[in-house]
């Protein structure tokens, strides 16, 4: 090969290395600032707030009443907060030239806090000088007193009052008797034994933190857990043998009345009266038989276990037995509910007979 050629094939070579190398820099290059950019998107340790999560608060026009509970308070002191609420008042006419505003705090009439600072349990604080909104903060409870917080025009003087009350909704409810001791065993549970015809008065008690419930609604139902037989006796009236027919088994839930007589609620005392007669001895009525008088019929009867042998019919011992082995696990239930915070509280009843009278014997005995 002559100079000249192998020259000109340097050349080329040159320039095609040249070319290699300045291409590899340009891939390395934006190789390199490629992975520089996405560094620079990855999320950083130090950033904990997430985008977009802020929220303005909701801004209430002003009303004439507001009610702080118990439950938000007491969820906002755990996290050593107060309970906030933005208003916002409302100049009239719309176009007046002075909009600006006062607010201010008191107590309302004859409050048992009264000596102490409102701005201990409340506090209002505008949103600037002389601005129409402004947050309410409740700091801590203040049972049955009310605030009463007023803004007033700068331009007229004109006021509008807006009073706080604060309502202890209740975290507990139990329902107790200070005369009665309840009955624990391990087919009712806990219960109370009640004495027919009687009157008993129970206890409500309501709970929260701050010892103070504001506001109640109470409600009683009655109810009952189990089933018994019952069915209609037949009493011969010249053997005095009776048989039982039409035999069925009843809710106790669906009988409660039959021995409940009622259950009432006034403030926190639940009145309790209980009927004549215990499920044992029970019938919905006695029907005498007038045309032959061959007896008399107890409808609805308690199907019990007769010793004598002297009570027949058609599955009678089974039924019989059946009540036997239920019977010590039936009961009534009294529930009473707080509508205001929905916790309810049941007791569990069941009635024995009550001693009516005692006598003498009206014999003389010598000794």
């Amino acid at each position: 090969m002559t100079n000249t050629k192998k020259q000109k094939v340097l050349k080329i070579t040159a320039i095609l290395l040249a070319v290699i190398t300045i291409v590899t820099a340009c891939v390395i290059g934006i190789c390199y600032s490629v992975n520089v950019k996405r560094q620079d998107n990855l999320p950083q340790a130090e950033i904990t707030e997430p985008e977009f999560e802020y929220s303005e608060p909701k801004v209430y026009n002003m009303p004439k009443a507001m009610t702080f509970t118990a439950k938000t308070l007491a969820a906002a002191q755990a996290n050593g907060q107060t309970v906030d609420v933005k208003i916002q008042a409302s100049v009239t006419p719309w176009d007046a030239a002075n909009q600006q505003v006062d607010y201010s705090i008191a107590w309302g009439a004859a409050p048992t806090h009264g000596k102490e600072a409102v701005t201990d349990y409340v506090t209002v604080t505008q949103d600037s000088d002389g601005s129409l909104t402004a947050t309410i903060s409740c700091k801590k409870a203040f049972g049955g007193d009310k605030i009463i917080v007023t803004v007033t025009t700068r331009d007229g003087g004109f006021t509008a009052n807006c009073t706080v009350s604060f309502v202890g909704v209740a975290s507990t409810i139990s329902i107790t008797n200070s005369t009665l001791n309840p009955i624990s065993d391990t087919n009712r549970g806990n219960y109370y034994q009640l004495g027919t015809n009687k009157t008993y008065n129970f206890t409500v008690n309501l709970g929260n933190i701050f010892n103070t419930i504001g506001s109640k609604n109470l409600t009683v139902t009655l109810g009952g857990v189990g089933e018994l037989y019952f069915g209609d006796e037949f009493v011969d009236g010249s053997s005095g043998m009776g048989s039982f027919s039409n035999m069925a088994k009843r809710k106790m839930s669906d009988i409660v009345n039959k021995f409940i007589a009622s259950a009432t609620i006034s403030g926190t005392t639940l009145t309790v009266k209980t009927g004549t007669v215990v499920v044992e001895n029970y019938y919905d009525e006695m029907v005498n038989d007038t045309e032959y008088f061959t007896g008399t019929t107890y409808k609805g009867r308690y199907v019990f276990e007769d010793e004598y042998g002297l009570t027949g019919g058609k599955d009678f011992e089974t039924n019989s037995k059946a009540n036997i082995a239920a019977l010590p696990s039936c009961y009534f239930t009294i529930t009473v509910k707080d509508t205001v915070s929905g916790l309810s509280e049941t007791v569990k009843v069941w009635l024995v007979t009550s001693v009516k009278s005692v006598s003498l014997n009206k014999s003389t005995v010598n000794i």
